[in-house]
């Protein structure tokens, strides 16, 4: 360890032992948890440690201590909002996808048996296409083939997915066949 190693520890041993208690109970009354006003504090720290250089000197490294753990702590709020605005979007999606209407369903279960028909660098052409919103020229560069190479495999695939679709829709629905029971002889494995 260099000397200037030494004293940058040293100097963040200084910080850190000095204003511990005070960001503990700052953090402590702000954060919306125990858990929270830990990592609070943790964080505080740790930005301390990376940006030692930025610390003021005196009594001013209180205060930039507790400048950065309002912001650590403003940041785990909007954190907190997203997330809780996440769960809710999430519920409420699901929600309104299982009041669909019987026959959405029933042509969901038909799609995803199509896509399951085809074969799989098929089905990576059309996901591409269609799920992830690429573009042939985007796709050509996914897969290794010029863009003019993927705009053709990518209208075969979707010949090939509306073919097998038009069929599984065609079929009229049959229970499926009940798997015949396994009878064995005792003697078979004497």
């Amino acid at each position: 360890m260099t000397d200037s190693d030494a004293e940058r520890r040293q100097r963040f041993d200084r910080l850190f032992t000095s204003h511990r208690a005070d960001m503990t109970a700052y953090c402590g009354w702000r954060a919306a948890s125990a858990s929270d006003a830990q990592d609070a504090v943790a964080e505080v720290f740790l930005t301390a440690w990376r940006r030692l250089d930025d610390v003021p000197a005196g009594d001013a490294e209180r205060v930039w201590l507790y400048a950065t753990a309002r912001r650590v702590i403003a940041n785990q709020r909007r954190s907190s909002r997203r997330r809780a605005a996440l769960h809710d979007r999430i519920a409420l999606e699901a929600a309104s996808a299982s009041h669909k209407p019987p026959g959405s369903q029933v042509e969901q279960a038909l799609v995803r048996e199509a896509l399951r028909r085809l074969s799989p660098v098929d089905r990576e052409l059309l996901l591409l296409a269609e799920w992830e919103g690429l573009s042939p020229a985007q796709i050509g560069q996914v897969v290794g083939c010029l863009a003019v190479t993927a705009r053709g495999r990518l209208h075969r695939a979707r010949s090939r997915f509306r073919s097998a679709f038009e069929e599984l829709r065609s079929t009229p629905s049959r229970p499926a066949a009940k798997p015949k029971p396994l009878t064995r002889r005792i003697t078979e494995h004497a």
